[in-house]
């Protein structure tokens, strides 16, 4: 614990701003002898970090979880920092695993995921007291296997400004770190005021594992990108098994050992990159596959109303997306059997406001009552019951769908055969009211 403590960082990060006052010269880091990617020998302080801004990690190729991910997330950092990187600002990644990472290993690696950067391997023991000055090296999770901190250094040699990193940060703001910070603000900063900053929304814990474990190589925008290292997950929750969405996201290395034939089909196309182990149990995965299948459903739904509200488009439900306090999408009321005292109704309200919507009564002349109900799980039993009221979130949207929430229409004046349509007032807690007529189905 003590040499941590006396490493270059721990979890703050220190600032010199005279070069006479900085005490991580030659005299301190190990000037180790480290062979790159491409069999080329480099001295640690004389050729790669004196004078130099730089960012480091830790990685090893046959790792199967966080350093894949590391990677990915520097190669989005390196697109940020573009033609800065190899100019004055450099990326090294060294392996903690010599034996293994050969410099033509280390060379296919980085062809693999399109890094820019260099890869080093070298002696075991100079990397690990490199590791240690670096305070990259906690000593309590070292038992002899690969375990490594999976953060990450960036400094400026020359002034003495250090800091330790996570390599999953947000890239725009590592990259501002590395580019501006360290070099002491070159660039013209320019934003506005704190007080118009935008009002920050709460996401959910799927979106939240979406953003820290997966965004680094996926998108979910339905447009792929041309050198994307992995695939694009609009609609992946339709258009995969849900049982193999799960094996795959707890236990991807085993589904490729296993020869999985849309595993081995996925690795193959984008370039033999494996998806990394993420270590997520059930509820982390469930959790991510339901914030894929909202944010489908949200795209979707943004797409549509913005087909429907421009000039000439046929409103669906009568609504006029400008006008109304909701958009009504996919509505429909369930033809019932001839004498039957209830009805079904569906529909997607979709709230295209900065602020929530609450929906406090639905009315119909050709019902006595109408109520919003959900289905929920007693005791191992599905059961009904009534919602007072259904809020619609800010730029979001609710879903009346069958086995979910949906409309109970309750004593009809008369049985409605499929064509027909019903009407139906919607009330909301800010006292407006909007009509739409719904359309009668037999499905």
């Amino acid at each position: 614990m003590q040499k941590l403590i006396l490493g270059l960082l721990s979890l703050t990060f220190v600032v010199s701003t005279h070069l006479a006052a900085n005490p991580w010269g030659a005299q301190y880091f190990p000037n180790v002898e480290l062979t790159d990617h491409n069999g080329k020998k480099h001295r640690f302080f004389d050729d790669l970090i004196k004078d130099k801004v730089v960012a480091i990690n830790f990685i090893y190729t046959s790792c199967p979880d966080s350093c894949p991910l590391e990677t990915a997330q520097l190669i989005r950092v390196q697109d940020i920092i573009g033609d800065r990187l190899g100019q004055d600002v450099y990326f090294y990644s060294i392996s903690i695993d010599p034996k293994t990472d050969t410099p033509p290993v280390l060379k296919e690696y980085r062809q693999r995921f399109g890094a820019k950067w260099s890869f080093f391997t070298g002696n075991d023991a100079e990397i690990t007291d490199l590791r240690r000055k670096l305070g990259l090296y906690i000593e309590e999770i070292q038992d002899g296997s690969l375990n490594h901190n999976v953060s990450m250094i960036i400094g400026n040699q020359k002034t003495g400004r250090w800091m330790r990193r996570s390599p999953f940060e947000n890239p725009h703001i590592l990259a501002d770190q590395i580019g501006n910070w360290l070099t002491g603000w070159k660039s013209v900063q320019t934003g506005d005021d704190y007080a118009n900053a935008p009002k920050l929304r709460n996401i959910s814990q799927g979106e939240s594992l979406f953003r820290t474990r997966c965004q680094t190589c996926h998108t979910v925008t339905g447009k792929e990108l041309p050198d994307a290292i992995g695939p694009d997950l609009l609609g992946v929750t339709d258009n995969r098994e849900f049982g193999w969405l799960m094996r795959w996201l707890q236990a991807p290395d085993q589904m490729l050992q296993d020869k999985d034939p849309i595993a081995i089909a996925l690795y193959k196309k984008y370039n033999n990159v494996a998806m990394p182990n993420m270590r997520l149990n059930q509820h982390e995965a469930m959790d991510l596959l339901n914030y894929l299948k909202e944010e489908t459903q949200r795209l979707k739904l943004a797409k549509n109303i913005k087909r429907l509200s421009s000039p000439g488009a046929i409103k669906v439900a009568k609504n006029t997306v400008e006008d109304d306090v909701v958009a009504v999408m996919n509505a429909w009321v369930r033809e019932a059997l001839p004498k039957s005292k209830v009805n079904a109704g569906y529909m997607t309200l979709v709230n295209v406001s900065d602020d929530d919507v609450t929906l406090v009564e639905v009315k119909s002349d050709k019902f006595k009552t109408v109520e919003v109900h959900e289905m929920t799980m007693d005791d191992g039993l599905m059961k009904m019951s009534e919602l007072p009221e259904l809020t619609v979130p800010a730029n979001g949207n609710a879903k009346l769908s069958p086995g979910g929430k949906h409309l109970m229409l309750k004593e009809p004046v008369k049985d409605l055969v499929a064509g027909e349509e019903v009407e139906l007032s919607l009330k909301f807690k800010s006292g407006k009211q909007q009509k739409i007529s719904v359309k009668v189905k037999d499905k």
